[in-house]
């Protein structure tokens, strides 16, 4: 079946058709049989063509408008905050590591060498603004910047005050946080973590009351997020002590979040 041609015969090594005149030749010396007929079939596949044309046109246009309608492209809703991404590394899970050591002076020395607030960022309001960043509060020291908490540290914050604080009833120890709805919060925030990351690795086990001792998962790279985080610091410090929201501006770490990448990383 031959397909109608728009003039660009060079495509397809096939020529292309054009209106005669009476006693005219069509190709090469061949006249048409029935003139009326060729006529006919001309028309028939130009409607044709023109069909396909705009057919494929509309598909065009409807592609284009959805990779650059916002929100358009993956499904991204037009207020998440953009974000680069952090590239991703092989690291093994172990059951019990030096955050877990029974040992728990040297534990709760590594624990409380943790800062959450090394994830304090302080951001230029414009460049945040075109990535869809939220409304925040403005940088004490600097009203064109915006100051954010990175979710990583969040986390940890929490993690590492649930932590504190039942052990301290454990031991039957004084408080440093006073048990509050701060800690319902905090429980539920890793709940939430947990259930947006839906980590599907499938844990091996012998029923020894442990699983996946030793296991890759895939994660995302820490040092990435802490230089980040150094780089852009907000200087912020956390106190046990309440204290005026400006004081706790002003004093920058030392680039350290207490914390190392593991080990056993691969790749």
């Amino acid at each position: 079946m031959k397909l109608p041609q728009f003039g660009f015969g060079f495509l397809t090594g096939q020529p292309s058709y054009h209106s005669v005149e009476q006693g005219e030749f069509l190709l090469s010396g061949e006249k048409p049989a029935n003139p009326q007929a060729h006529r006919n079939t001309y028309l028939s596949g130009s409607w044709k063509s023109a069909c396909l044309l705009l057919l494929l046109c509309t598909n065009v246009v409807t592609i284009v408008g959805l990779l650059w309608s916002p929100g358009g492209q993956e499904g991204i809703p037009e207020v998440y905050a953009k974000v680069d991404s952090i590239k991703t590394t092989w690291t093994k899970f172990w059951w019990w590591t030096e955050y877990s050591d029974s040992n728990h002076t040297t534990t709760n020395e590594l624990w409380d060498a943790i800062l959450p607030s090394h994830g304090f960022v302080a951001m230029d309001l414009q460049w945040a603004a075109g990535r869809n960043w939220p409304e925040t509060m403005r940088l004490p020291s600097d009203p064109s910047k915006g100051v954010y908490l990175l979710e990583a540290y969040h986390q940890l914050h929490c993690l590492r005050m649930i932590r504190k604080t039942f052990w301290e009833a454990y031991t039957r120890k004084p408080y440093t946080y006073q048990p509050s709805p701060h800690f319902e919060h905090c429980f539920d925030t890793l709940r939430q973590a947990i259930m947006c990351n839906a980590d599907n690795t499938p844990l091996y086990t012998f029923g020894d009351n442990t699983a996946g001792d030793g296991q890759l998962h895939r994660c995302h790279n820490w040092d990435e997020l802490r230089v980040f985080a150094t780089e852009n610091t907000a200087c912020y410090r956390d106190t046990i002590e309440d204290v005026l929201l400006k004081e706790h501006f002003g004093f920058c770490d030392d680039g350290s979040d207490g914390l190392h990448w593991a080990e056993d990383s691969e790749m």
